[in-house]
């Protein structure tokens, strides 16, 4: 039987096998982890257990795949925590998550009875990534983030390849019975991005305008999906309304009645995935709290609908 402190034990060589230097790796881990040499040996060996959020860090720090570790999937299931994608430091790197989203929404895809949640602390990527200027936005973000500069934003400057790939997969997205929890707040962030960086002088009047018809577009999407109850698709669709998410960013996908996958965001577009069953009722759970507390809406809630969407419209119009 594969037991956590061994999967400890193994994950901790990996990262001393794939990296020069014993001394530096060590005192790299103790940064990390935030703990001290004493505290490190006993996570090495296992007696002190990792919390999800040093797995986390883990995996994000040393661009680790905690699950691709993973000896013996079938003894130790219980173990497996979770799979990070790299960080974006220039468009290759989108083009590798554009590629990877998409294997894991074809394969809920090909199942006629997946189900997908998710709770839109902020605009969710698939509900704009067929809009190209706002897939172009969101693109230059991420590169911008991480490198540093105060490039000016010009969508032809965005690899074509990937805004076509963007709006391939909000059409697959479309495809799979899919219940959204919202926010009220759910589209500031991305309206705070724009303003600030039309603010700062690298947007164009003449983009700003084109960005803020596609936000429209997105919103007047949104509604008609939630006063139809089905998605552009017509795969079936349902918003729950809260007044507050206690969980973060992320998606539940029930790919099929034994088999179910959660994602957490946890910064950018990286991200945990995992098919740990604690983790996965552990979401479960906040969903189902939040769909007794929050507002399905539907077919009959036009004017709660219209409540919901005349202030979002407002704040994009005043951009």
């Amino acid at each position: 039987m594969f037991t956590p402190n061994e999967f400890q034990i193994q994950l901790f060589a990996e990262i001393f096998d794939s990296t020069k230097g014993k001394s530096k790796i060590t005192q790299d881990l103790m940064g990390v982890l935030g703990c001290s040499r004493a505290s490190l040996y006993r996570k090495r060996t296992g007696s002190t257990p990792l919390t999800a959020d040093e797995l986390i860090k883990l995996a994000n720090h040393f661009s680790l795949s905690i699950d691709a570790i993973r000896k013996n999937s079938e003894e130790n299931a219980q173990v497996v925590v979770c799979t990070t994608m790299p960080p974006i430091k220039q468009y290759s790197d989108i083009d590798f998550y554009l590629e990877n989203t998409r294997k894991n929404l074809e394969l809920a895809v090909q199942q006629p009875d997946a189900q997908l949640y998710f709770t839109a602390k902020e605009l969710p990527l698939y509900r704009y990534m067929d809009q190209p200027t706002l897939s172009a936005f969101r693109y230059y973000l991420w590169v911008m983030e991480n490198l540093r500069r105060h490039q000016r934003f010009d969508p032809v400057e965005i690899p074509s390849e990937l805004i076509r790939k963007g709006a391939e997969l909000t059409q697959l997205s479309q495809g799979i019975k899919t219940t959204e929890f919202w926010t009220a707040s759910a589209f500031d962030n991305i309206i705070d991005q724009i303003r600030y960086t039309e603010s700062s002088g690298r947007i164009s009047k003449r983009i700003l305008e084109q960005l803020k018809l596609e936000l429209l577009q997105v919103l007047d999407t949104l509604a008609e999906n939630i006063l139809s109850e089905k998605s552009n698709s017509g795969a079936s669709f349902q918003m729950v309304l809260c007044h507050y998410l206690t969980l973060s960013d992320g998606a539940l996908i029930e790919i099929g009645p034994n088999y179910s996958e959660v994602l957490f965001s946890y910064g950018s577009i990286n991200y945990m995935k995992s098919s740990n069953p604690n983790l996965i009722n552990a979401f479960k759970h906040g969903l189902r709290y939040h769909k007794l507390e929050g507002q399905t809406l539907g077919s009959l809630d036009g004017d709660i609908v219209e409540a919901f969407t005349a202030p979002i419209r407002a704040k994009i119009n005043a951009l």
